[in-house]
């Protein structure tokens, strides 16, 4: 019988069980043991900004936008700080909100798996059926990799126009990338990513041989 080998695709969820909040803005912390928070800014501030710094040291910023992002918790378990930022003129900004959080993972690589605001795809994204069919045959990281960067470098080419006009603040489409077949570097990273996190996923689905640390009541050690 047919076994089927689709991603479980990860879904960040911002369900408000804990926040931080101000009038404008919410930051979600209710599932940073999955790796994640997810925040959005709702103000008429024209560039706001957040930033997230974790146990390591560094300081990661993101653009802000009215519906949620998802930013990974990629420093693993530790005290994480996290704040909102209004432009006020030039690169002077206000802090909106400053706040600390504690982090534990059930597993490190989770921060990994999940969209992001850079990496930002769903179960419906148009290359998850390419990564099914590379992940037919893979049986290594190196393979994984291999496969995903063959794929890239003999399909894509690099949008010279593009680079000339891109704006700051710019997010890749994922699906539009994918479709085109032309990108910028940073449409080039977000699209390779995706498609290894999705042969990740599929090679979990397939057997509890690979990853088996993900796998609820997997007895492989």
């Amino acid at each position: 019988s047919h076994t089927d080998h689709t991603p479980q695709v990860l879904t960040p969820q911002a369900d408000g069980t804990k926040t931080f909040t101000t009038d404008t803005a919410v930051i979600d912390i209710s599932h940073t043991q999955e790796g994640y928070i997810m925040a959005k800014y709702t103000g008429s501030n024209a560039k706001p900004k957040l930033q997230l710094t974790g146990t390591d040291g560094v300081t990661y910023t993101y653009s802000l936008y009215k519906d949620y992002s998802t930013f990974p918790l990629t420093s693993g378990d530790g005290t994480y700080q996290v704040g909102v930022y209004e432009n006020v003129s030039d690169d002077r900004y206000t802090t909106l909100l400053s706040k600390t959080f504690s982090v534990t993972l059930t597993d490190p690589l989770k921060p990994y798996l999940y969209p992001n605001q850079y990496v930002n795809f769903t179960a419906d994204s148009l290359p998850v059926a390419k990564a099914e069919e590379l992940a037919d045959g893979a049986s290594s990281d190196l393979d994984i990799i291999s496969s995903v960067y063959n794929y890239i470098i003999t399909h894509f080419t690099y949008d010279y126009s593009k680079a000339s006009s891109v704006k700051s603040g710019y997010l890749p489409d994922i699906d539009e990338v994918f479709t085109s077949e032309k990108g910028i570097c940073f449409d080039y990273a977000a699209v390779m990513a995706f498609l290894m996190i999705a042969v990740i996923l599929v090679l979990m689905q397939k057997s509890y041989l690979f990853f088996p640390k993900f796998m609820p009541n997997s007895e492989a050690s």
